[in-house]
């Protein structure tokens, strides 16, 4: 009797070739998870030296893998290359830093991590030793929360270690794993991830949209801040906020961008300026002052924005107030359809 074949495996060790050749190689066999490229010494300088050892093992819908590497960058795969999994990892030495979607995320040597591989991720590590097991969105279909908080997330340090114990043991038995076993280490596997992750995913799920909310005040008020400088341009608030210009963007994707988000917020201030009685500056220096450049640019925005020109603006709040209620409730009528506005 042919006893039945174990589970598919490779090992490759990147010594066998070229120095040269190392990293094209690594970057070859990790295209379908992450972009990478190499660090270097210095900008424009020779790339770090660079070595890769993989131990990888298929179970049909689930991969495991030690892996070896040396520093670089990673990034989200290419759309024609990308898998649509979850990616568990247990550092065993090194991490990484960077940001996944709109967080700061910093791993550290026997923290157990989780990355989304279909969402944005822009991270760089030294010389790091992991486990990683990559999993099939589909097996957590029935865990919404699950999936919505674990991109990024850290796990706890006690489920983490626990986690951690599994995934070793199961690194120890896959050389001699039959294949008919696999589906079942599979779904032991799943089970294992859900009882150590989902408590946490689903707290920082649930979490979200308070994180989201804290920071759009913080953005808010650096850009009330700095409302009059003409220094004030996405790129200043990335830098200020620590965030990528993809992150800022989303955050203001429902005020029609940052941009416009800022030149509202700058014409709501001239316009309370024209109201004010005691306001004594020209309407070129008021334009000015909050950031156009243009007067012609200001005047046609303020126009486009308010339905009057800046002049017509002011001199509508020089008007006496009315007496009669006819002309009282017409006022009030005009009040609040210019409310909208502000």
């Amino acid at each position: 009797m042919v006893d039945e074949p174990t589970i598919p495996a490779v090992r490759f060790d990147s010594e066998g070739l070229e120095p040269n050749d190392r990293f094209e190689a690594w970057r070859e066999a990790i295209a379908p998870v992450f972009d990478v490229e190499p660090l270097r010494v210095r900008d424009g300088g020779s790339p770090v030296r660079f070595a890769s050892r993989i131990e990888a093992y298929h179970l049909g819908n689930m991969l495991a893998a030690s892996v070896h590497t040396g520093a670089q960058r990673f990034y989200r795969a290419r759309p024609n290359h990308r898998v649509d999994h979850l990616l568990v990892q247990v550092h065993r030495q090194g991490g990484y830093h960077g940001r996944l979607d709109d967080s700061a995320v910093r791993v550290a040597p026997r923290h157990v991590s989780l990355i989304d591989l279909d969402r944005p991720l822009h991270t760089e590590s030294g010389e790091t030793d992991i486990l990683n097991v990559m999993l099939p969105r589909d097996l957590f279909s029935g865990q919404p929360a699950f999936l919505d908080g674990l991109h990024g997330l850290v796990l706890e340090p006690a489920r983490g270690a626990f986690l951690a114990d599994y995934l070793a043991a199961l690194m120890r038995r896959l050389p001699s794993v039959k294949a008919h076993e696999a589906p079942e280490l599979t779904r032991i596997t799943r089970d294992m991830v859900l009882a150590c992750c989902a408590e946490d995913a689903e707290a920082r799920a649930r979490a979200q949209p308070s994180i989201q909310m804290i920071v759009r005040r913080r953005l808010e008020g650096l850009i009330e801040r700095e409302l009059a400088s003409p220094r004030l341009t996405p790129d200043a608030l990335c830098r200020a906020a620590g965030m990528s210009r993809t992150q800022l963007y989303r955050q203001f994707e429902m005020d029609g961008g940052v941009v416009r988000y800022i030149q509202r917020r700058r014409l709501a201030r001239v316009k309370r300026c024209l109201d004010d009685p005691r306001e004594y500056r020209s309407i070129g220096e008021l334009a000015e002052a909050h950031g156009f450049r243009s007067l012609a640019h200001f005047s046609r925005c303020f126009r486009e924005r308010y339905g009057c020109s800046p002049r017509d603006a002011r001199d509508l709040a020089k008007t006496p107030t009315v007496s009669s209620e006819a002309d009282a409730g017409s006022t009030v009528n005009d009040w609040v359809r210019r409310l909208k506005r502000r």
